[in-house]
């Protein structure tokens, strides 16, 4: 009987201390595994999201500056205006990771007078890596920013201004740009 006896508690000291082992290396493993989320959106190098993006080291954005004719505008984005008057014209960019931008290029006597540019962006990972790679990119061509209302503004040397803020909200993940010219520039972002 005692032989039963000892085999019985080898088995349940066995049992348990696999068990026990199981939950550390699942504790473990929780602990330090990557959230999906880190894992969907591993960040890709900062060139990839600004060449998606088209911006040029050249331009204001996507290639255009301001002042430049306002048909130039036609010319470099692709498709139909989701918005078009005789002031304005506003073109939406799809990503191929389901993230979007609107961007509206303003014109003045025919010139491109303002563009402003909402990212719509999947996560806070997206808007963190989005921001830090559009603030480099404006810091290398204006010197460092100003910060004004919590956003950073860039002043550039034919009078610019180039505003980038965080306007994400619950849910809803995204980053705004205003590039506008001294005489239009405001004190917040919209």
């Amino acid at each position: 009987m005692k032989s039963v006896y000892y085999i019985f508690l080898i088995l349940l000291i066995g049992t348990s201390a696999c068990t026990t082992k199981q939950k550390r290396t699942a504790q473990t493993a929780d602990s330090t595994a990557a959230p999906a989320l880190a894992i969907t959106d591993a960040p890709r190098p900062v060139a990839d999201r600004l060449t998606r993006l088209g911006l040029t080291s050249d331009s204001h954005w996507r290639g255009l500056n301001l002042g430049d004719d306002f048909d130039s505008v036609k010319k470099t984005e692709k498709g139909e205006p989701f918005e078009q008057d005789a002031r304005h014209v506003g073109y939406a960019v799809d990503f191929p990771n389901l993230e979007s931008m609107d961007v509206l290029y303003e014109q003045q006597n025919e010139k491109i007078s303002a563009i402003t540019a909402d990212l719509y962006l999947n996560n806070r990972f997206a808007v963190d890596e989005c921001q830090k790679a559009l603030s480099d990119h404006f810091t290398n061509r204006y010197g460092t920013p100003k910060t004004v209302n919590g956003n950073s503004v860039w002043h550039g040397p034919v009078s610019e201004h180039i505003r980038l803020s965080d306007v994400s909200k619950g849910k809803d993940y995204g980053l705004k740009v205003s590039i506008t010219s001294a005489g239009r520039v405001t004190t917040s972002a919209k």
